[in-house]
């Protein structure tokens, strides 16, 4: 039999399954040649090196491993002991011997007993993919293998790529109209054309690995959906290639996918130009654009295993591509790390083995990043209280614990002293000091200064302009002329109002010649008081078109102004500085406000980079938060750091988050150069440490996240 704690002597070999099936393998990326041992049962294969071959060929029923290296000896192969115990180990561990006695019963049974998967397991694995076959399509590949093998055909990609082009070509005359198809979309009959194309290209896509795989003697025994996180993608058995000896046709299973929906996309595109507009149209226009690309970004991507990945692996000619190169990355992360001075799990060529640990380590950083991103979409779509507990099931399971079990092996390794561990010792210090030590002192906000007395010129109404009085960077006294304007139509009104003063004046002069003047006085006198009134004002009008300075100051900017140019109300003259000095606005966060205290002092510097720094202090800190904010500048639509979602109903843009408002005045005279800088305050806080600065915003999300 076959134990645990079985001696060498005490071994008896096991039968070996009758149905399995031997087949000859490609080989390794290193040429030493490789078999495939099939299990028809569980549709899976095994493969064999040289040694596990040689055993194989000399066993026998009930034999000592003792007794098959003998006799494999006698025939001139080399092979010991050890290794037949290793080969029927390994048959006995994969279930690939019969059960005869009542102990290989019990065996099996125990062997069941510890591979059975715990419910929470089955439960955790089944929410995040299942696999639900809908078809046995092999007979119905075999019958229909020769009707679309001149798919496959040179002549037939040439073809395709003609058209293909032809419709490159047809749909940039016309590239208004093409672009334009992506907005019918937006409506019900659209989205049931995308659905059917949809289907329709993904159905193909499996149908292409299928007849391919059919193509080079395999089976294909299930095809149907696979949920990905309850979102549903059409899948191909296609374990059978793998009895398929040479890479390159492999490599064609995998791509062929791929091609086929690149192919589709060439027809479609041509298809485009030729279509009447309607849903058709719509569905094609997908075809050709959305659905080959979002394929193309999933399929090609070697990080999981998709058909990036098998590719990827017949490529490189490496078998069970992830597996071994997580191993051999493990083993020189330990290595690196701690020179323990272990043999590595495989010999590979130096350059293989640094491709194969970049790709391990390239391949972790992506399921870092894949699994939080699918963590935070069931957050976000279960109801909370299930969400978070599934976010946690899937951070701690996924990420934590791959991380927990292999700190738990290197703790459980016979540590001996090197260079290596001081380094990573000292290395480790080093991080975790700048993790826990106070060494922050100062906050970065960002910040708005702005002259404490400032002005924006504006004509007071539309005008044109006579003359300039002042350059930028003029000073100005108040009531000092910035711009001259005029306005022809109200010159003409003055004018006109003076005739009318004129002939009333006249009228009422000669009242006593004239019975009808006479007895119209009353009238004439009211008339002759409205029109000095209407004169008084548009003297005053035509007085304000003389602009002058609201304040003592300097001209801080001042627009493109030439003589004989129009001006309208809207339109900015000048910026008039005051002299009296400046006032610092800053934004902190809710996380950050405990931090900042009335009375610490600070650096403004502004993003342009010309201008001086300001030392400041904070006078004021608000109570109570805002989600709005007043200065544009700062608004992430207009390249600044706060992020906005959208503009109030004052036109103030409504914060992501909540901020908190910060005054501060210069701690020194400080005389504006602008009338609103937009920057960065670094204010004086206490220290903390980046931990304690994580912990401290986990708790706060924990705290904002709980409210249900």
């Amino acid at each position: 039999m076959i134990g645990g704690e079985s001696t060498m002597d005490q071994i008896m070999l096991p039968a070996m399954r009758a149905d399995l099936r031997l087949f000859k393998g490609s080989g390794e990326a290193d040429g030493s040649p490789m078999w495939m041992l099939f299990d028809p049962v569980r549709n899976r294969y095994f493969h064999l090196h040289v040694r596990g071959l040689r055993v194989l060929r000399h066993w026998r029923t009930g034999a000592t491993p003792e007794e098959i290296a003998e006799s494999a000896s006698d025939h001139g192969v080399e092979v010991d002991a050890e290794d037949v115990t290793g080969v029927a180990r390994f048959l006995v561990s994969n279930g690939l011997t019969e059960a005869r006695t009542s102990a290989d019963s019990a065996r099996l049974e125990e062997q069941w007993s510890q591979n059975r998967t715990h419910w929470y397991q089955w439960l955790l694995h089944r929410y995040l993919f299942i696999r639900v076959p809908l078809v046995r399509p092999d007979p119905f590949l075999a019958r229909n293998l020769n009707r679309v093998r001149f798919i496959g055909s040179r002549l037939f990609a040439k073809l395709t790529l003609l058209l293909g082009l032809i419709g490159i070509i047809l749909a940039l005359r016309q590239w208004d109209a093409f672009t334009g198809t992506f907005m019918r979309f937006l409506n019900w009959e659209g989205v049931a054309w995308f659905a059917l194309a949809l289907i329709g290209v993904k159905t193909a896509h499996e149908l292409g690995h299928a007849f391919v795989a059919r193509h080079f003697g395999c089976r294909v025994p299930s095809m149907g959906v696979a949920f990905l996180v309850l979102f549903p993608v059409l899948y191909t058995d296609a374990t059978d290639t793998w009895r398929i000896a040479n890479p390159r046709d492999r490599l064609q299973v995998a791509l062929a996918g791929v091609k086929t929906e690149l192919a589709i996309a060439l027809l479609a595109t041509f298809a485009w130009s030729f279509l009447p507009s309607g849903g058709l149209r719509d569905a094609v226009f997908f075809l050709a654009t959305t659905s080959w690309v979002t394929s193309l970004l999933i399929n090609i991507s070697p990080f999981m295993r998709f058909d990036g990945y098998h590719a990827l692996s017949d490529v490189w000619g490496i078998h069970n591509l992830q597996p071994r190169a997580f191993e051999l990355a493990r083993w020189q992360l330990r290595e690196t790390l701690f020179g323990f001075g272990e043999a590595p799990p495989e010999i590979f060529r130096p350059r293989r083995r640094r491709l194969l640990v970049t790709y391990a380590v390239a391949t972790w950083i992506y399921r870092f990043f894949l699994f939080l991103g699918i963590a935070l979409l069931i957050y976000h779509f279960a109801f909370k209280a299930l969400g978070i507990v599934l976010f946690f099931i899937e951070i701690g399971w996924f990420i934590v614990r791959p991380v927990l079990q292999e700190m738990s092996t290197v703790i459980r390794h016979q540590w001996g002293w090197n260079k290596r561990v001081v380094r990573t010792i000292l290395v480790s210090a080093f991080i975790l000091g700048l993790l826990l030590v106070p060494w922050r002192s100062t906050l970065p906000l960002p910040a708005v200064l702005e002259a404490s007395s400032y002005s924006r010129v504006h004509p007071p109404e539309p005008a044109r302009i006579v003359s300039v009085s002042v350059s930028s960077g003029d000073d100005v006294a108040k009531g000092d002329v910035l711009v001259d304007l005029e306005k022809p139509s109200l010159t003409m009104e003055v004018e006109k109002a003076r005739h009318r003063i004129a002939v009333i004046q006249a009228r009422l002069d000669r009242r006593a010649g004239s019975f009808q003047d006479l007895a119209s006085e009353g009238t004439l006198r009211r008339q002759l008081a409205e029109q000095r009134v209407r004169l008084s004002g548009l003297q005053e009008r035509i007085a304000a078109l003389v602009v002058r300075s609201p304040l003592a100051g300097k001209v801080a900017s001042l627009a493109d102004l030439s003589p004989g140019q129009w001006m309208g109300r809207d339109q900015l003259l000048a910026e008039v500085i005051g002299q009296t000095g400046i006032q610092v606005t800053a934004y902190v966060s809710e996380q950050q406000r405990s931090r900042i205290q009335v009375g610490a002092e600070g650096r403004f510097i502004s993003d342009d980079g010309t201008h001086q720094a300001v030392n400041v202090k904070v006078v004021a800190v608000e109570e109570m938060g805002s989600d709005r904010l007043s200065h544009l500048s700062l608004a992430s639509t207009y390249g600044g750091p706060l992020a906005v979602k959208q503009n109030g109903a004052e036109g103030a843009p409504a914060l992501e988050e909540g901020v908190y408002r910060v005054r501060l005045v210069a701690t020194e005279r400080h005389i504006a150069t602008a009338w609103q800088l937009s920057g960065r305050a670094s204010i004086e806080a206490p220290a903390e440490s980046l931990l304690g600065r994580f912990f401290r915003y986990a708790a706060a999300v924990l705290i904002r996240e709980s409210g249900f």
